[in-house]
């Protein structure tokens, strides 16, 4: 794959817990035989550095909440990451059903290596796709550097991103529905042969990278 930041909604800080340095411990001793001082260094261990990462947006104080509350706190959280997330123009799509339109076979994806990426210079694409009424599935597989009329607007579901893109002289359309409710991301892409729908989710860090993990 060719290519995770992702700006997120809330100011990042880090606390460092350490423990305070001892000072090392010297002791002057004289030798007998000729007199001359040596030096004994005795070492003190320090207890290792924990560094914790703190997201402040998720710090509203929960307390005096009932149940009903926190599962509409906890709701806006998340859509206020959705939110960051498509504003900062830094992130991945992830398939897991694809559909050749009009009324294709709809198709699992199982395989964690499909993505749409976009990010603030270029767009990186490795989708599976179809051909003819034989759904023979074929490969899209490029990145681009060219893109264009790119457009994201808030709207009452969530939010709707469109742009144009193109893998040398070949064009392609891309359409993003992102659910701010449900986390669902449908993009509908354009091709020069087909109209695929595929269904999946958004994020902002590749499946191998060792910090990736959904946001739910």
């Amino acid at each position: 794959m060719k290519h995770s930041v992702f700006s997120t909604c809330g100011a990042l800080s880090f606390i460092v817990c350490a423990a305070i340095a001892q000072t090392p411990q010297y002791t002057l001793e004289t030798s007998a035989a000729d007199s001359v001082p040596q030096t004994t260094i005795v070492p003190v261990q320090q207890a290792p550095v924990q560094v914790v990462e703190h997201t402040t947006v998720y710090e509203e104080p929960a307390a005096g909440m009932d149940r009903a509350q926190r599962r509409a706190y906890k709701a806006r959280v998340y859509a206020a990451k959705i939110d960051s997330l498509v504003q900062s123009r830094d992130y991945m799509f992830f398939p897991n059903s694809m559909q050749q339109l009009p009324g294709g076979m709809i198709r699992s994806i199982y395989a964690d290596y499909f993505f749409f990426g976009v990010f603030v210079d270029h767009v990186e694409v490795h989708l599976p796709t179809e051909r003819g009424i034989t759904q023979y599935v074929e490969m899209l597989n490029f990145d681009s550097m060219s893109v264009r009329d790119y457009r994201a607007a808030r709207v009452q579901w969530g939010w709707s991103v469109s742009f144009n893109i193109s893998d040398g002289n070949t064009l392609y359309h891309a359409d993003f529905a992102v659910s701010t409710a449900t986390g669902e991301t449908v993009l509908t892409l354009l091709t020069p042969d087909v109209t695929m729908r595929y269904v999946g989710w958004l994020w902002n860090k590749r499946v191998n990278d060792p910090r990736y993990r959904r946001m739910d």
